[in-house]
């Protein structure tokens, strides 16, 4: 059974039409399932254990990049597909798994194409894409020694999924991570002044299974999934092939 929880914005009066059309959707392919209403009473981690209960085999999340991350931090632990309907702003997470509207995730779920996907930890808390910050304080510590950002160089983040505008592979089936450091990035009239025949600095990428986020001075606040924060010290790690979820292409 397809078990659809719709986030609570999706209330709004401006969704109404989106949703009916998405109701036909699901019945025409024959994958219409029990829709689940997040309310101020009804709590995302109640409606889950209900659907479970009820015998629920797929979690789809109906919402934006917050709502997939809610969901995926209650369904680590369950063993069960995660499905995905974009809507309303801020869908990274669905296009990151090639599901760009709503018409196509309602194909896409209907193909039902499932990888097993790794999945980062940083503490308690699960990310399917990265943590990220610009805090050049920052320090990767791992087993034998740490990597600390040079001067003019920036902590981007660690990834599972490439989002950010920096060129590196990163795969999330691959069983790990990518630290990231990239150079600051300058202004306009930085840009202007600076001589043409001097080398564009590059990026440095690190695999890395597991290491603890530190700092130098002062904790620093770390973006997760881009939607939550985190202080340092944390601990990050990897976990290979954690996840189920139904992708419209190989990622």
């Amino acid at each position: 059974m397809y078990c659809y929880i719709y986030d609570i914005f999706t209330n709004q009066k401006k969704y109404e039409k989106q949703l009916s059309k998405l109701g036909f959707l699901l019945a025409d392919l024959g994958i219409a399932g029990k829709v689940y209403r997040l309310n101020v009473l009804k709590n995302l981690e109640m409606v889950i254990e209900e659907a479970i209960a009820e015998g629920a085999k797929t979690i789809v999340a109906v919402g934006n990049d917050q709502t997939v991350s809610k969901v995926v931090n209650l369904i680590m632990e369950k063993n069960l597909p995660l499905g995905i309907i974009p809507l309303g702003d801020n869908c990274l997470l669905a296009n990151s798994f090639g599901i760009k509207t709503m018409e196509e995730a309602v194909k896409i779920l209907a193909a039902r194409k499932v990888e097993w996907l790794d999945v980062g930890k940083i503490d308690d808390q699960y990310f399917l894409l990265a943590i990220e910050s610009n805090d050049s304080n920052i320090i990767f510590c791992l087993d034998d020694y740490n990597i600390n950002p040079r001067k003019n160089n920036e902590a981007v983040g660690i990834y599972n999924i490439n989002i950010s505008n920096y060129d590196f592979t990163s795969n999330p089936r691959d069983g790990r991570l990518e630290a990231v450091f990239a150079p600051k990035q300058l202004s306009w009239w930085q840009r202007l002044g600076k001589k043409e025949n001097k080398q564009t600095e590059r990026i440095s990428v690190f695999p890395i299974k597991e290491l603890t986020l530190n700092h130098q001075k002062k904790p620093i606040a770390i973006n997760v999934d881009r939607q939550r924060t985190i202080k340092t010290p944390a601990k990050v790690e990897v976990l290979k092939g954690k996840l189920k979820v139904i992708t419209g292409k190989n990622i």
